[in-house]
């Protein structure tokens, strides 16, 4: 099973996260990340793909992120855009051309 969960970021250290989600849907979260963007709240929001998984050191259920996401910042205009990235087991974040 495939989650979509979502983070928006304020840029204030003392209120670093302004929203969070999981969802089925991808377009949903989305939608629910993009909000905060377009009202000011956050300067950025990240959208990605994780499935269920338990820690094996405790059994307790968690995300496991599969390495697809999508993030989001106000252009000029003020409309939200979105590009999709990649991050692979060991490697930094890399932002898809």
């Amino acid at each position: 099973m495939i989650l979509f969960s979502w983070t928006a970021f304020s840029g204030d250290a003392t209120k670093a996260v302004v929203g969070i989600g999981i969802t089925g849907s991808r377009e949903k979260a989305m939608a629910d990340a993009e909000e905060p963007v377009l009202s000011g709240q956050a300067f950025l929001a990240v959208v990605e793909t994780v499935r269920p998984v338990m820690a094996a050191h405790s059994l307790s259920p968690c995300y496991l992120r599969t390495g697809a996401a999508w993030l989001c910042r106000r252009d000029e205009s003020g409309d939200a855009r979105w590009r999709r990235f990649f991050v692979g087991e060991g490697e930094a974040d890399r932002i898809a051309p």
